[in-house]
C-alpha cells in the first residue's frame, strides 16, 4: 500500500495536473481601474440594539439578545475547545514518545544484562579450559623408563632364545 501511495505521489509530482489541463479560453483584458467605478471599503461591524417595530438601519442579520449571546459563548467556547484539543494532542504524543523511549531503556537493559551473562558464561569456560591445558599430569619420564624396562626385556628375551636354538 505505501509503494502505491508512493507511486502516485511520484507520478504527481513529475507531471502535475496542470500539465494535462487545456488552455485556458482567452480573457479581455481588464477595464482600467478608475475610482469613479471603485466600491466603497466595506463598512465596519457593528452591532445595535433595536426595539420592536423599530426600522434596522442596514441590511444585515439581526440577531435577538439569546442568539447574540449564543454567538458570544460558542466564540468563547471554541477557544477553549480549541485549546484542550491542542493540550489533549501534545499530551498524547508526550506519552507515545515516554512509551517509546521507556521500552527502548528496557531493551537495552536486558541487551546489557544478556552481554554481561555472556562474557560471564565465556570466561568461566576460558578459565576452565585453561586450568584443564596447565595441569596435564606430565607422565613423559614414565613412558620412557618403561620402554628402556621393555627394550631390556625384549633384547634379554631374544639373546635367551637364539642361544638355546
Amino acid at each position: 500500500m505505501k509503494q502505491l501511495i508512493s507511486l502516485i505521489l511520484v507520478f504527481t509530482l513529475i507531471f502535475p495536473a496542470t500539465l494535462f489541463a487545456a488552455d485556458p479560453p482567452p480573457t479581455e483584458p481588464a477595464p482600467p481601474i478608475t475610482t469613479e467605478t471603485t466600491p466603497p471599503i466595506a463598512p465596519k461591524p457593528t452591532i445595535m440594539g433595536l426595539r420592536e417595530g423599530q426600522p434596522a438601519p442596514y441590511s444585515g442579520v439581526l440577531l435577538n439578545p439569546l442568539a447574540a449571546a449564543k454567538l458570544f459563548v460558542d466564540k468563547d467556547f471554541s477557544e477553549q475547545e480549541c485549546a484542550l484539543r491542542i493540550e489533549y494532542a501534545v499530551q498524547r504524543e508526550l506519552a507515545k514518545a515516554n512509551l517509546l523511549l521507556e521500552s527502548t531503556r528496557v531493551r537495552m537493559h536486558s541487551m546489557e544484562q544478556r552481554y554481561v551473562s555472556i562474557i560471564t558464561i565465556k570466561d568461566t569456560e576460558i578459565k576452565r579450559l585453561s586450568e584443564l591445558a596447565t595441569n596435564q599430569n606430565d607422565y613423559s619420564v614414565w613412558w620412557a623408563a618403561g620402554g628402556v624396562v621393555v627394550g631390556i626385556g625384549l633384547t634379554l628375551a631374544v639373546v635367551y632364545g637364539v642361544k638355546s636354538m
